[in-house]
């Protein structure tokens, strides 16, 4: 019997399609999507400030180098800013600076604005490279290291929404046009990167980089939002969650998309910008400001400008249309119910939200459900590691030891069990998890923290020495 095998198809980069899509890949090198990301040459502006709340002084020099580190790597489009990555021994981290292009200026990076002792550690792990590079080069086994270079293509390339194109360049297969799939296989190629929700779960043995265009975005990853759908306001990456509560996304369901509006291998200049917007927004409302004669900006009205809550000094576009400009109240403390925005929700997915979510904001109910939701439930490495984080900050440390041992590969179970070997004075155990977290991410700082005193309370200061020369690094 013969045996007929389907040739998998990879990714080949955007070069592979200039060749029979020349005046589309021309276009769509200038647009934003594919000028997310790329190598520092250029240089960068130079600049300096001082972070208020840490005191700490940052220069910048025009050759892209910041308190003497090297910037590697920059992150953004530069239409609202750019963040920085630089790398040590192949381990990728993010600069706690961005520069802010719709300002002007430079200043500290999203979730770094009120840092009491901003670090030089924050790790970039594929996740967080995943919606501004292609071909991404991770080395598997560690949290945040990679191959040279650590993405072999600069941005988002064509494959991200049609699909790793090999077989396709041999003739023998298509690509995928969204345009022409169900709405919901559709509007996943969008959502992969421009719904953010409150939190995003992967399925049970399924990772972002698995999801390919045609697929259900669903299958590979839950997304959850709060109750009732409600927002603390704009997020950088929330265009879909936001689209979703307009009237006009209501009202012409799976009709209107983003391709409704943009067209994503072009955008129009600056000055031809109002008008493009306009005609779309007329293509459903031919009638409007018929009788009162408004403005020919529909735009400036109806999706005002904001500061994102999440991405510093940046302004973006509200997506949810609001009939009038408005501010949404919204108190955190008070809304902490989540409900699934995309994907089934199922408990192990929506405890893990839960838990990711109560362990950033220590919100109580929030592990409460998520504790509630878990504990059932077959364990796996992700849910041992949350559970067992959960269950140590109550003080159940016997039952969070089990499970930590359940998650071998999770920085953050290594950590957590080496401080309980510690504790009982295990330290030739504790030495050994900490070490081991170190050669996944040697930014850990707390790896670092716990390894470096327990090497001197232990006599053993030129090894606790090295130790902290290397924290130093960040």
């Amino acid at each position: 019997m013969m045996l007929l095998f389907l040739a998998q198809a990879v990714f080949t980069g955007n070069a592979a399609c200039a060749s029979c899509h020349k005046q589309i890949f021309e276009s769509y090198e200038r647009t934003p999507m594919a000028r997310s990301s790329g190598p520092v040459k250029g240089g960068v502006p130079p600049g300096r400030f001082r972070h208020a709340e840490s005191g700490a002084t940052y220069a910048i020099t025009a050759d892209g180098t910041a308190n003497g580190r090297r910037l590697d790597y920059f992150i953004g489009s530069g239409e609202a800013g750019r963040s920085y990555l630089y790398s040590l021994a192949g381990f990728l981290f993010q600069a706690p600076i961005t520069w802010y292009s719709q300002k002007g200026l430079w200043d500290m990076s999203p979730g770094y604005e009120h840092d009491r002792n901003p670090l030089w550690n924050r790790a970039i792990a594929p996740n967080c490279l995943y919606c501004h590079a292609s071909k991404i080069q991770p080395i598997y086994g560690t949290e945040n290291q990679y191959a040279e270079p650590p993405f072999a293509q600069n941005g988002v390339g064509c494959e991200r929404c049609h699909g790793p194109g090999s077989e396709h360049v041999k003739g023998a297969a298509g690509m995928v046009n969204p345009a022409k799939l169900v709405a919901a296989r559709r509007d996943s190629i969008c959502s992969q990167c421009h719904l953010s929700g409150e939190a995003r779960v992967e399925k049970a043995g399924r990772a972002m980089a698995m999801y390919r265009p045609g697929e259900l975005l669903g299958d590979t990853a839950s997304y959850f939002v709060f109750a009732g759908g409600q927002s603390a306001g704009i997020k950088a990456t929330g265009y879909v969650e936001k689209l979703a509560q307009s009237r006009c996304k209501q009202a012409s369901g799976d009709k209107l998309w983003c391709g409704s509006c943009h067209d994503p291998h072009t955008v129009p200049a600056r000055e031809e910008r109002v008008q493009y917007f306009r005609e779309k927004c007329l293509a459903c409302h031919q009638q409007a400001h018929s009788a009162s004669g408004g403005g020919p900006d529909c735009a400036s009205c109806h999706m005002p400008r904001d500061r994102v809550v999440d991405g510093g000094h940046g302004v973006l576009t509200d997506h949810g249309i609001p009939k009038r400009a408005r501010k949404i109240a919204f108190e955190q403390a008070s809304v902490w119910k989540l409900e699934p925005f995309l994907g089934a929700g199922e408990a192990r997915e929506l405890g893990l939200a839960y838990a990711e979510l109560g362990a950033r904001t220590g919100n109580r109910r929030q592990q409460d459900e998520a504790l509630r939701l878990l504990s059932p439930l077959p364990v796996d490495p992700e849910i041992a590691m949350r559970l067992g984080d959960l269950l140590q900050r109550r003080g159940q440390t016997a039952r969070a030891e089990h499970l930590y041992e359940l998650a071998p590969n999770s920085v953050v179970a290594l950590v957590n069990l080496g401080g309980i070997y510690g504790s009982r004075g295990e330290y030739d155990r504790a030495i050994r998890l900490w070490r081991a977290a170190l050669e996944k991410n040697p930014g850990q700082r707390e790896a670092s923290l716990y390894l470096a005193r327990t090497l001197r309370a232990l006599g053993r200061a030129d090894e606790a020495a090295k130790v902290e020369d290397s924290m130093r690094r960040f």
